[in-house]
């Protein structure tokens, strides 16, 4: 129920309460004085009244009874997704203050394994090693998401790019390091990458199957998705990895193995680079937290969900 409902209901018990007291006076001063124990009964069945109508705006007005403090932390590409819920949610609960920051999936596992954030952001699977630390963490999918291997418009290979994923590992290895040699100018290729901690990354490499330490030694890394996208979209000959959900007229996807990186396509799993986000909590989560992500995952949530160009995993209607 929305705040203006809550606020209607509450107008109108009001109205209600006022115009019974306003009564009961009037029709004392028709009727002729009345006596204390007459007095005392008409206070007590209004005491009663009063309670019944703020019993009823509790139960009606429920929503806005939330209050408290809540921090999120983690991957760059949830971000987005957790800071627009979190706009919404505290125009619906205007007594909640929430707090979102995306400085990368690790240090949203990190935080919430250690309580310093009441929810986590990842954009990849939390690890064996990370749930040895904290194995009470609770995962709750949000949406999905793909990886885009970008390039900027004006490459002569734009609108023709097509990758086999051994050939974005190579790329992404140094082991091919010439447009020529992909069929487009006799150029350097400028390698943009991720930092360590980095969701996309990690899911990056798990799609072609690269290693830590294996990355080109000359890559330039970027801290961010939208780092990334503008690294790329300033370099004619640079090539990176971003979430789908930040692709823009800025830069243009390549096909991988024959397939465009689009919603349809992940969807039906024809895309290969492919991926959950997810949110989680170390233990149980509080009234306040469980709220929030119940928002994230109604409708409402899901539709923000699609407006910043990810994928719902549940349904929007």
């Amino acid at each position: 129920m929305s705040n203006n409902q809550n606020q209607l209901y509450i107008y109108t018990a009001v109205a209600l309460v006022i115009g019974l007291i306003i009564g009961y006076v009037a029709a004392g001063a028709m009727s002729g004085p009345v006596g204390d124990e007459e007095l005392l009964s008409q206070i007590s069945d209004l005491e009663a009244q009063i309670d019944d109508l703020e019993a009823e705006i509790a139960e009606l007005g429920g929503e806005t009874t939330l209050s408290g403090d809540l921090f999120i932390s983690g991957s760059s590409t949830v971000f987005p997704i957790a800071d627009l819920a979190a706009e919404d949610f505290q125009n619906i609960y205007p007594d909640v203050n929430v707090q979102v920051e995306g400085p990368g999936s690790g240090t949203g596992v990190a935080k919430a394994s250690d309580g310093t954030a009441d929810i986590g952001m990842a954009s990849r699977n939390v690890k064996a090693s990370e749930l040895l630390n904290a194995p009470t963490l609770i995962t709750y999918g949000v949406a999905k998401d793909s990886v885009s291997i970008v390039i900027n418009p004006s490459n002569s290979l734009a609108a023709t790019l097509d990758l086999t994923t051994e050939q974005v590992s190579k790329i992404f290895k140094g082991e091919i390091t010439n447009w020529s040699e992909l069929g487009g100018d006799n150029h350097k290729i400028n390698v943009y990458s991720r930092e360590e901690g980095s969701g996309t990354r990690a899911t990056f490499m798990e799609f072609t199957d690269i290693e830590e330490g294996e990355f080109a030694a000359d890559s330039s890394v970027q801290q961010g998705n939208s780092a990334m996208r503008a690294a790329v979209a300033g370099d004619p000959y640079g090539i990176a990895y971003i979430s789908l959900g930040y692709v823009d007229s800025t830069v243009v996807p390549a096909k991988i193995d024959g397939t465009e990186g689009t919603v349809e396509n992940v969807l039906a799993g024809t895309y290969p680079f492919q991926r959950i986000l997810w949110m989680f909590t170390n233990g149980a989560p509080s009234n306040l937290a469980q709220a929030y992500l119940d928002y994230v995952m109604s409708p409402e949530g899901q539709q923000i969900v699609e407006e910043e160009g990810f994928i719902a995993i549940y349904p929007t209607n």
